[in-house]
């Protein structure tokens, strides 16, 4: 028999303390992660609840309606900023109004209003197609084409499956799609947003498992029209009316061919924006696992809208090199919301920025402590 030295013991000892010190902070944290997994699915529900519950109760009072002249200054522009905390507890004639996009547009309403909410379930919204529908796709042999995006995204989260994504802009969801292999192979659900009305046609034939939208993403955190372009090689580029009459070349670059009024035609016709915010809401979905951001110049100001405190992204990718902020403004933005800034590509079709969710930011409380 081998008799082990006091301290090659007491060395041992420690190891098997350490390794089982280790082992129970895996578990903790796993619990954690489930947990907070679980909380923001209920969250969820109870957010999509109280929408359509407010919802009902205000329609039957549409006869008050209001009219705000003054300028915007919540940050979010939600309903708890405007009400209170409990607004959805408060009668509904506080916040009733005649629900139309108009009205919703012209006062500005909530990101979370319920009349917001339900204009895009109503009129904004088609559900995934269901799974026994076949896929309609140019190219079925391309299993992923994507610039790369999707790989690297998947390698982040250790090919996870039975994932929720959203893209925007989904464009004809097949070419450079960004989540079609997650759909097809991993099994992935989510939102495709594009404003293109011809790219959107051809969208909704390819039966993608998938909510689909014809709208695009608001720059202000409130629902809003403007006028597209989509005779622009470049993309999909927006710019509201009253944003219109700046300089002649700035609007060409941004896909306005006059700062005229325009009025619809094949190529140039208005789009209906909403925030993303109230989308999710629509949708009843408040926990994304990658979110594509990717529409010729507008990014940066759509993710300003974003109330990152609502909600849970775990991976985002945002093309930069058509933001007139540029790449460091957007890094500032996401590290000043609790992300942390991966990486970059550099593509044939586009350069984005990498970022993913600092999970351990809410346990670094003594960080900036003084002892």
């Amino acid at each position: 028999m081998v008799r082990l030295h006091s301290s090659t013991l007491i060395a041992v000892l420690r190891l098997v303390v350490f390794l089982a010190l280790l082992l129970w902070f895996h578990y903790v944290f796993s619990l954690m992660r489930e947990f907070n997994s679980e909380k923001e699915i209920i969250r969820d529900k109870d957010e999509l609840s109280h929408s359509q519950q407010s919802f009902t109760e205000s329609v039957k009072l549409t006869n008050k309606t209001t009219t705000t002249d003054k300028p915007f200054s919540n940050k979010y522009n939600l309903m708890e900023e405007t009400y209170g905390k409990e607004w959805s507890k408060a009668p509904a004639d506080e916040y009733s109004v005649d629900c139309t996009v108009d009205y919703a547009n012209a006062n500005q309403l909530q990101q979370d209003h319920p009349c917001v909410v339900h204009l895009i379930q109503s009129n904004y919204l088609r559900p995934p197609a269901p799974k026994r529908v076949p896929y309609q796709m140019d190219h079925p042999e391309t299993i992923d084409p994507s610039d790369g995006q999707s790989k690297a995204i998947l390698r982040i989260l250790q090919n996870k499956v039975n994932g929720f994504f959203i893209e925007c802009g989904g464009y004809d969801g097949e070419f450079l799609s960004n989540t079609l292999y997650m759909e097809r192979s991993l099994g992935w659900t989510g939102l495709l947003i594009e404003a293109d009305k011809q790219a959107y046609s051809r969208l909704v034939r390819r039966n993608r498992k998938a909510y689909t939208s014809p709208v695009c993403l608001s720059t202000k955190p409130y629902p809003m029209q403007v006028t597209y372009n989509g005779s622009v090689s470049a993309g999909s580029f927006v710019v509201a009316q009253k944003e219109m009459n700046g300089d002649p070349q700035s609007n060409e670059m941004l896909g306005i061919l006059d700062g005229s009024a325009v009025n619809d035609t094949k190529d140039i016709y208005k789009v209906q924006c909403f925030p993303l915010y109230s989308i999710l809401l629509a949708i009843g979905r408040t926990h994304v696992d990658y979110f594509g951001l990717d529409v010729e110049g507008s990014e940066y100001k759509i993710l300003k809208t974003i109330p990152w405190h609502k909600i849970y992204v775990q991976t985002l990718t945002v093309e930069w090199n058509h933001t007139p902020e540029g790449e460091p403004a957007i890094s500032r933005l996401m590290e000043g919301n609790n992300f942390i800034k991966f990486g970059m590509f550099s593509m044939p079709y586009s350069r984005e920025v990498v970022f993913v969710q600092d999970f351990l930011y809410g346990f670094r409380i003594f960080e900036d402590e003084d002892y």
